[in-house]
């Protein structure tokens, strides 16, 4: 089950970050408020997942397995998202390293910043906005937003201590 909803949530996530970069939002102050509903598709995978398990176990499960169910199918969506995140930025837009050095620059020269400070920020935009320092940005951040959200499933959706049962 866990696969079945990993790669269909991820699916949905991809097709909203396509979307997103369609748009134009990651690189606009709108970009930082739509990554909540990635998370939202997220948890939302991750709580159908949990609960179609603990329907096929009679409505009985313990955290622990409530948690591995969740944090299996963030994972799979993690895995999605910097696939996504290297093709799209390899691919699709090999420039926008340079377009957000740029921007950064530009930024920087606003706020009269030395010469060395500049570069270092542009340096340090090239290798986030490169497509490993994407992928690393996007797996790592699903990753962490995912196991939060597997925490947070499992403690509403387990059953209560004298309902479980302890699974094998």
């Amino acid at each position: 089950m866990e696969l079945k909803y990993g790669v269909l949530t991820g699916i949905a996530c991809v097709i909203f970050r396509a979307f997103e970069f369609y748009m134009g939002w990651p690189d606009t102050e709108l970009g930082q408020y739509s990554a909540y509903f990635g998370i939202l598709l997220m948890a939302t995978g991750a709580y159908l997942c949990v609960v179609e398990t603990r329907k096929s176990n009679h409505n009985k499960m313990n955290f622990g397995k409530a948690f591995y169910s969740a944090i299996v199918v963030c994972f799979i969506i993690s895995i999605m998202m910097g696939a996504h995140a290297y093709v799209y930025n390899s691919t699709v837009d090999p420039q926008r390293k340079e377009r957000m050095a740029q921007q950064f620059h530009d930024e920087m020269v606003k706020q009269k910043k030395t010469e060395t400070e500049i570069k270092q920020v542009e340096e340090n935009a090239r290798t986030y906005f490169s497509p490993m320092g994407q992928v690393t940005a996007e797996s790592g951040g699903n990753m962490i937003a995912g196991l939060f959200v597997s925490l947070v499933i499992a403690a509403f959706t387990r059953s209560k201590k004298k309902e479980v049962e302890i699974f094998s």
